[in-house]
């Protein structure tokens, strides 16, 4: 008996977990289909596709006894029969109801995932709803719970402004009976398509309630898998050690071949080495593609955003997105999301104009904010760019040089790229006027020091009455590197391939003294060096140029750092391993890797890196 009840409570516990990843998928939907009705009221197709979504999230719900889910899904439900049989039209106020609606069902269905058991208060917004399906007037609005997470990742959102707001076009064909299931153009009823977690058991209104244990149906053949996180990541650590052992391999057959040279028995290792080496980087790649997701999954959030923004600021803003089928790191993915939110609101906000001032200013009253990523090499490159009023650059040097950061004689000597990185800094803000989206100078800064987390680099870019390019460039996985090896006195560091720009064997006359510190004259770029012992050690030797005649050039945004060292010991995947918490915050360092001799190596932190180097110099 007890082991039927244990059985009992796992089955619904599954079919619970699956109901919760299979909404939080349509209301990733639903926010996105949403904003589009707004702009393409007459889209039949997008209207039914809509009321699916509502319709299986109500359905399933209902079964499961979330009975607040329910009342607040069936009555949107209402309110997108009434749009598709043309007794309602697609308004900003209906969808700004709608999407309340569906900003509270999130936090609905987090309190569901945590096992929050206590009720929301519903009475406002039902009667809103009911207003709407009503055609009166809505009653005021009331603060509702989901106000308090306006700015969280679950109800952040953006849509377009339709210029055509006062010229609806309706849906549908009128119908005097309230029919909930799905319907096709012609009005025939359809079934929900994809699987739904309903499919796993019957609906049966007659049911007494809600059965102790649910009968499952026979499912067809799926063409995807969920894999817990967590195995995902065992597997990758699992291919990081696979990869130091092929190294390791790698070394012992150079190294028998510098030995036996000629021999006719190393002929038979040498192909098992390459065959094992081909399969493993093969497998890598495997694994590393399975942990991919497309950027499309951050992007998705924002359509929404700026439609809220639109509606707040008065302005109409169009947003276009290309490449969001780029994929990326998982680890990466988690992390983008909150600075593209910052810049997404900067550019709405700060970037463009009324419709009215971009009439004056002989522009189409329609601002467009373009987000767009791609891969370049191991890196994926992200852009965010407006139409905008553009940052004014003597604006930035004047506040630049009233808070302290450059003296007005060292600004002038700047290039254009360099200043523009004192948007980035800390409270640093051009802005006039203070709103409740920006302008206190509090989110660049987040943005940056969160991409150089990364190992990533921000740069912006702008021309006053154009607009404004603000560019992304990240490693799309975090776990494993290309490493340039170099030796530097008696230790073997590992520098980032990604940041390394250039390497060049000098000679002392290329080398210059200011302010008795030490600079490289490389082409039309004057490049501070340093030893790289100097920033890593904690005995430091100085400046002994004749004894390191090696500079690695190595780069952070536009920034340049030369890295004295003895030789180049050449370039190996490197698997990151942390150093744990004793160490792990040691600035400069990233992380370490084991090497195929099987000597623990550190790999440096680039961003640490300038700053370490900043402070000693």
């Amino acid at each position: 008996m007890s082991n039927d009840m244990e059985l009992q409570q796992d089955e619904m516990k599954e079919i619970i977990e699956d109901f919760l990843v299979e909404a939080d998928e349509l209301i990733s939907s639903l926010d996105n289909n949403l904003v589009k009705l707004e702009v393409s009221p007459d889209d039949l197709d997008l209207l039914n596709e809509i009321f699916r979504a509502a319709h299986t999230i109500k359905g399933t719900s209902s079964f499961l006894g979330f009975e607040q889910v329910t009342t607040l899904t069936h009555r949107m439900e209402d309110i997108l029969n009434k749009l598709r049989k043309s007794e309602m039209v697609v308004t900003p106020e209906v969808m700004d109801i709608l999407l309340e609606s569906l900003d509270l069902l999130k936090v609905l269905l987090d309190n569901v995932r945590q096992g929050n058991q206590e009720e929301l208060d519903l009475t406002d917004i039902m009667a809103r709803l009911d207003a709407t399906i009503e055609g009166q007037e809505s009653v005021p609005k009331e603060e509702s719970p989901v106000a308090e997470n306006k700015d969280s990742d679950s109800s952040v959102s953006l849509s377009e402004v339709s210029q055509t707001n006062d010229t609806l076009v309706t849906v549908g064909q009128p119908d005097n009976v309230v029919d909930e299931s799905p319907v096709t153009e012609t009005g025939n009823p359809v079934a929900s398509e994809g699987k739904s977690t309903a499919d796993k058991f019957p609906q049966n209104s007659d049911l007494p309630g809600k059965p102790s244990r649910p009968q499952m149906l026979k499912k067809s053949s799926e063409q995807t898998i969920r894999v817990d996180v967590d195995r995902l990541d065992s597997l990758m650590n699992m291919m990081g050690e696979l990869v130091l052992g092929r190294n390791s391999l790698q070394q012992s057959i150079n190294r028998l071949n510098r030995d036996h040279e000629g021999e006719y028995e190393l002929e038979s290792v040498n192909q098992a080495a390459t065959a094992v080496n081909f399969i493993t980087t093969e497998l890598q790649m495997a694994v590393m593609k399975m942990r991919m997701q497309p950027v499309g999954k951050v992007f998705n959030r924002f359509p929404r955003l700026v439609r809220d923004l639109s509606r707040e600021t008065h302005k109409q803003i169009e947003l276009k997105i290309t490449g969001e089928t780029t994929e990326l790191d998982r680890s990466v993915i988690e992390e983008i999301g909150d600075p593209l939110v910052h810049i997404i609101r900067n550019s709405c906000d700060h970037g463009l104009e009324t419709p009215e001032e971009r009439t004056k200013a002989g522009k189409t009253p329609v601002g467009t904010v373009c987000l767009d990523a791609c891969q370049e090499g191991s890196h994926i490159v992200i852009k965010v760019t407006d139409d905008g009023r553009g940052f004014g650059i003597e604006a930035i040097k004047e506040k630049a040089i009233e808070r302290g950061l450059a003296t007005r004689e060292s600004i002038e000597k700047m290039p254009d790229r360099e200043i523009y990185r004192f948007v980035f800094g800390a409270g640093f803000s051009t802005a006039k006027v203070v709103t409740d989206v920006s302008g206190r100078g509090v989110g660049m800064d987040v943005v940056r020091s969160n991409i150089e987390k990364l190992n990533g680099i921000i740069e912006l870019d702008s021309e006053v009455g154009k607009g404004s390019s603000v560019t992304i460039k990240l490693p799309l996985t975090l776990a494993i590197i290309q490493g340039l090896l170099v030796q530097c006195d008696d230790e073997v560091f590992i520098l980032p391939l990604s940041s390394v720009l250039e390497t060049v064997k000098t000679e002392h006359s290329e080398v210059f003294y200011v302010n008795k510190r030490p600079i490289l004259r490389l082409r039309d770029d004057i490049i501070p060096i340093i030893n790289l012992v100097d920033i890593l050690s904690a005995n430091p030797r100085g400046f002994i140029m004749t004894e390191k005649p090696y500079i690695v050039v190595v780069g952070l945004a536009e920034k340049k750092l030369g890295l004295i060292v003895d030789r180049f010991l050449g370039q190996e995947e490197a698997v990151i391993k942390s150093l744990g918490s004793y160490l792990g915050s040691t600035e400069g360092v990233a992380g370490a890797t084991i090497l195929g001799d099987g000597r623990i190596r550190l790999i440096v932190d680039i961003v640490g890196l300038f700053n370490v180097a900043r402070k000693i110099s």
